[in-house]
């Protein structure tokens, strides 16, 4: 039931994103926009992307794992995860690539769990860290203020982990279940274990690259292809905006959720609403297209039915 009305929301947002589209905007003026893009700037871009989100996470998620996973199976793992991200709700990728990952790890669904909560956890404090910039820069922070409270919250559990672990894991030990109260204390364990000042800087700078380069990306499109009128601190705004709303899952691949995002960014800076819309289309295409190059090449390795069912298989494991 949860299910049916995940996807009939997911249903009424691009609905409204298409309404608002097709009564509020000039739908043939932006594919003439479209049909004046210089396509070898496209290309550069789009290769430029793939580096990113092919190569760029994957060697993020393999020194995560102490490199004790081959490449080849942290590039099969993270590829898959990213496709049925994209196109499933629940964030079905993420479990399917537990699996496959923990196959490879000693400490098991434990060790994995605690893998994927520091990738997410780098992303949200450097997505938090661009809106901060940005609004610092703009004078306007408010953006961040409830990234900010998230991270914060997240924080303050790590470090209640790293600071009275054996007294978290002593509560722990009260759940019913004693598989369930294991595999939490093997994640609490485990990110207490690896938390320390040398690992955050080694994690940030890991994490630095993935979410400059998207800037970049956003940089190049709207101002070497588009050539809008935007400054190098509004080109981060949207950017950030743009970013909060790709990462945002209202809708697979947050088809409309980013168009949106985009659109009020860039209008906010004074942009047409066209000019806006059609460079948040091809924004948000070169960013998913590498997602689904490697996503195709990963599904037709395992065969998707068997993704589907390794996300269901560390559904069971928990």
């Amino acid at each position: 039931m949860k299910r049916i009305l995940l996807i009939l929301v997911q249903v009424g947002i691009l609905v409204g994103c298409v309404f608002y589209a097709l009564k509020y905007l000039d739908i043939s003026k932006v594919l003439e926009i479209l049909s004046r893009v210089s396509a070898w700037k496209v290309c550069v871009i789009f290769l430029f992307q793939c580096l990113i989100t092919c190569f760029a996470s994957a060697f993020r998620l393999f020194v995560l794992c102490h490199r004790e996973v081959p490449y080849g199976t942290v590039l099969l793992a993270q590829s898959l995860g990213q496709f049925l991200n994209m196109l499933l709700p629940a964030k079905l990728g993420e479990a399917a690539k537990m699996a496959l990952l923990r196959r490879s790890l000693p400490g098991g669904l434990a060790q994995i769990t605690e893998i994927v909560f520091w990738e997410r956890f780098s992303d949200l404090n450097l997505l938090l860290t661009l809106a901060l910039l940005s609004g610092a820069l703009l004078g306007n922070s408010v953006l961040a203020a409830p990234l900010a409270m998230i991270v914060g919250g997240l924080w303050g559990a790590v470090l209640v982990l790293k600071l009275w672990g054996v007294f978290v894991e002593s509560l722990l030990r009260l759940l019913p279940g004693p598989r369930l109260a294991g595999y939490l204390m093997g994640v609490a364990r485990a990110l207490r274990e690896r938390l320390s000042v040398g690992f955050a800087v080694g994690l940030a700078t890991l994490t630095l690259p993935l979410w400059l380069g998207s800037v970049v990306t956003h940089a190049l499109m709207l101002s070497w292809v588009f050539g809008l009128d935007l400054t190098l601190v509004q080109i981060l705004a949207v950017a950030v905006v743009g970013l909060a709303g790709l990462s945002a899952p209202a809708t697979p691949g947050s088809v409309g959720v980013y168009e949106a995002a985009m659109m009020a960014a860039l209008t906010a800076f004074g942009q047409p609403k066209e000019e806006s819309l059609a460079a948040a289309l091809l924004l948000h295409a070169v960013q998913l297209a590498p997602v689904l190059l490697v996503g195709c090449w990963a599904t037709l390795r395992v065969g998707f039915r068997a993704a589907l069912r390794l996300g269901q298989d560390k559904a069971e494991a928990q």
